[in-house]
């Protein structure tokens, strides 16, 4: 059964809005910021989710093969690359707008 998620929350980060998904919500050591433009974008990137480590957002690529876009080191980043490679599908998806933000919060939240 799937359960619902009722509370998107947005943001907005240097003009762009994300989803985010929290660290309780996900069970991941850190909150996860969902990209709502996507492919959207004038510029759009490599499809890839932000990761709130202290004050800065660290991008990790979407992919069947994570990788730490900014080369920066973070405690739990096995992790993080780990749940990603477990969600592409579905991350992708709603990089690529097939999915909105309130179904990839309620395919990832497991609270």
């Amino acid at each position: 059964m799937l359960k619902r998620y009722h509370n998107v929350k947005r943001k907005q980060i240097d003009g762009f809005f994300v989803a985010c998904a929290t660290a309780k919500e996900t069970g991941l050591p850190y909150d996860i910021l969902l990209d709502s433009l996507g492919t959207e974008k004038k510029h759009p990137g490599c499809p890839r989710v932000g990761v709130v480590v202290d004050d800065m957002v660290v991008p990790v690529s979407i992919s069947e093969e994570p990788v730490i876009l900014s080369g920066f080191s973070f405690k739990g980043s096995a992790e993080i690359c780990d749940w990603v490679i477990q969600n592409h599908i579905p991350l992708r998806m709603h990089w690529d707008k097939i999915l909105d933000d309130l179904e990839i919060l309620t395919i990832i939240s497991h609270a």
